[in-house]
C-alpha cells in the first residue's frame, strides 16, 4: 500500500460509508435518504464492521473506573459504582474480543488485514491499553477486599504485560512500516495508539507498586519509570509529526478531530506515572536504605515535573478543543446542524483526558491545594458525562447500522 493509500484510508475509514467528501469537509446523508438499505446477517456484519478501533470503548469504560476510583471527593456509593463500570468494562472486553475472533474464523483473511491495513491496524494498541486498566481497576477494586493471592496475581501480570507491550509495539511498527508506510505529513491521531500501551505500563506500575512486597516493588518502580520514558519520548516524536501534518495540511475531517485529544493523554499520564512511582517508594530497602533523602527527593522531583508539563497538557487540550468547536455547528438549508457522526474516534474524548484528569488530582494532593482537587473533581464530572454520551451515540450508532443500513459504519 503506497503512502497516499495508507493516509487516505484512515480518513475514509473513519467516515461512514454514507458521506460525501467535498473539498476536505464530510457532508453526511441522512440515513433516511438512502434509497435502498442493506441488510446484513450477524456475522457478516461482524465481518464488514467488527474492528480494532471497538477497543476504544471498553479502553475508555475503563478508563472512568479508575478515575472514580481516585477522585478525591468520595461519597457512599461511589466505589459500588466503579466496581460496576469494572465488571462492565470486563463484559465488553470479553464480548468484543469475541466478535474478532468470530471474524478471523468466518474470514480468516482479516488476520492479516487487521495488523496490517490502515486505519484498522492503527488501533490494535486498544486491546491491550484495555488489559492495562483491567489490572488497575483489579488493583484498585479488588485487591483491598481479598486475600494477599491476588496481589500476585496483580504483578504476574504486570510483568506479563511489560514483556507484551514491548514487543507487540517493537514489531509491530517494524511491520506496518513495510506493510503500511506513509508519509510523515499525513500523519493521523490514531497512530499513537501503535506505542501508548507501552507507556501504559508506568501508570500501571504507579497503581500497584505501593501494594507489593518491598523485594518486588523497586523492580516495578524501575520498569514503570523506564517504560514511561519509551512511551513518552515516542510520542513526542509522533506529536511532532502531527503538529507537522495540521500546520501544513489543515485540520483533520470532521470525524475524525475528536482524535487530536490524544495529545493531552501523553503528559497527563506521564505526570500520573512519575507521581505515583514516587509515592511507592519505599524508605529502607535496598536503594532507598543506601540513600536514606531519595524517595522524599524523587517524590518532590516528580511533583514538580508534574507542574512543569501540566500546561504543555492544558495547551494541546486547548488546540484539540477548539479545532473540534470550531465548525461543531453548521447552518444548511437554513437550520444549524451538527457537523459530525459519530464513530470510535470519538472516544479519544476520554482516555487521553483521564490521564490529564488524573494527573490534575494527583498534584493537587501533593500540593495540598483544595482549589486544584475541587477543580479535578469538576473535571472528572464532565469526563464521565462525555464518556455517558459515547456509550448512548454508540449504542444508537450501532443499531441503526445493524437493523437498519448495513452501510453505516462505526470505526
Amino acid at each position: 500500500m503506497s503512502s497516499k493509500d495508507s493516509s487516505s484510508a484512515l480518513e475514509e475509514g473513519a467516515l461512514s460509508n454514507r458521506s460525501q467528501h467535498q473539498n476536505g469537509h464530510a457532508t453526511q446523508i441522512p440515513v433516511e435518504k438512502l434509497d435502498h438499505p442493506e441488510h446484513l446477517p450477524f456475522t457478516q456484519w461482524l465481518i464488514e464492521h467488527m474492528s480494532w478501533s471497538w477497543f476504544t470503548c471498553p479502553q475508555s469504560t475503563g478508563g472512568i473506573a479508575v478515575l472514580l476510583s481516585e477522585c478525591p471527593k468520595q461519597f457512599h456509593g461511589l466505589e459500588t459504582i466503579g466496581k460496576i463500570i469494572f465488571i462492565f468494562n470486563i463484559v465488553l472486553y470479553l464480548t468484543f474480543t469475541a466478535f474478532m475472533i468470530t471474524r478471523w474464523v468466518k474470514d480468516p483473511r482479516k488476520i492479516r488485514e487487521c495488523f496490517t491495513k490502515a486505519p484498522e491496524c492503527y488501533f490494535f494498541g486498544s486491546f491491550w491499553l484495555t488489559f492495562a486498566t483491567m489490572i488497575i481497576n483489579t488493583q484498585r477494586y479488588g485487591v483491598p477486599h481479598t486475600a494477599p493471592w491476588l496481589i500476585v496475581v496483580v504483578r504476574i501480570f504486570f510483568w506479563f504485560y511489560v514483556a507484551n507491550s514491548f514487543l507487540t509495539t517493537n514489531l509491530h511498527i517494524v511491520w506496518i512500516a513495510r506493510a503500511t508506510p506513509f508519509k510523515a505529513s499525513q500523519f493521523q491521531p490514531p497512530m499513537f495508539i501503535l506505542v501508548l500501551n507501552a507507556m501504559l505500563t508506568g501508570t500501571v506500575a504507579a497503581a500497584i507498586a505501593e501494594t507489593q512486597p518491598e523485594h518486588q516493588r523497586v523492580a516495578i518502580m524501575v520498569a514503570g519509570v523506564a517504560y514511561q520514558g519509551l512511551g513518552w519520548i515516542v510520542c513526542m516524536i509522533f506529536l511532532t509529526l502531527l503538529m507537522t501534518n495540521i500546520l501544513e495540511n489543515g485540520w483533520p475531517a470532521s470525524n475524525l478531530r475528536p482524535g487530536l485529544f490524544i495529545m493531552s493523554g501523553t503528559s497527563g499520564f506521564t505526570i500520573t506515572a512519575l507521581i505515583g512511582i514516587a509515592r511507592a517508594a519505599p524508605q529502607n530497602y535496598g536503594y532507598f536504605a543506601t540513600h536514606p533523602s531519595a524517595a522524599e527527593v524523587l517524590r518532590i522531583v516528580a511533583t514538580w515535573v508534574g507542574v512543569f508539563m501540566w500546561v504543555f497538557t492544558f495547551w494541546v487540550f486547548g488546540l484539540a478543543f477548539w479545532i473540534n468547536v470550531a465548525e461543531l455547528f453548521v447552518k444548511k438549508e437554513g437550520r444549524w446542524r451538527v457537523n459530525v457522526t459519530f464513530t470510535n474516534v470519538a472516544w479519544a474524548m476520554i482516555f487521553p483526558n483521564v490521564g490529564w484528569v488524573l494527573s490534575t488530582i494527583f498534584l493537587g494532593q501533593e500540593l495540598e491545594s483544595e482549589g486544584i482537587i475541587w477543580v479535578s473533581v469538576a473535571m472528572v464530572i464532565l469526563l464521565v458525562a462525555f464518556w455517558l454520551l459515547d456509550l448512548v451515540l454508540m449504542a444508537k450508532t450501532f443499531c441503526l447500522s445493524f437493523f437498519k443500513d448495513s452501510r453505516i459504519k462505526m470505526g
